[in-house]
């Protein structure tokens, strides 16, 4: 990273809006932790959504980006008992 980005990013973040915003962030993150768990990491929604469709080779339902974002990928099992309530939730709600 060029040296100038990198100083203006620092200066960014050193302002007092930022540290404001990053604090209550944490704080927010902090109260309720299993529900910022997903297992995408840095790759959004759309991207892993778009993947899919390459790879299926057709738009992928959301329940499949769904388990895509929320099942650890070992164990095929859902990250936490939240995500499995969601994604039950989703499954019942399209068999109505």
């Amino acid at each position: 990273m060029r040296r100038d980005y990198w100083q203006s990013l620092c200066n960014i973040w050193a302002a007092e809006r930022w540290q404001e915003t990053s604090t209550t962030m944490k704080v927010n993150r902090a109260t309720n932790p299993e529900a910022n768990k997903h297992t995408s990491g840095s790759v959004s929604f759309a991207t892993h959504q778009s993947r899919l469709e390459k790879e299926l080779k057709r738009a992928p339902t959301f329940q499949e980006v769904f388990d895509k974002t929320h099942k650890k990928k070992r164990t095929d099992h859902y990250i936490n008992d939240k995500a499995q309530e969601v994604a039950m939730t989703e499954k019942y709600a399209r068999e109505e």
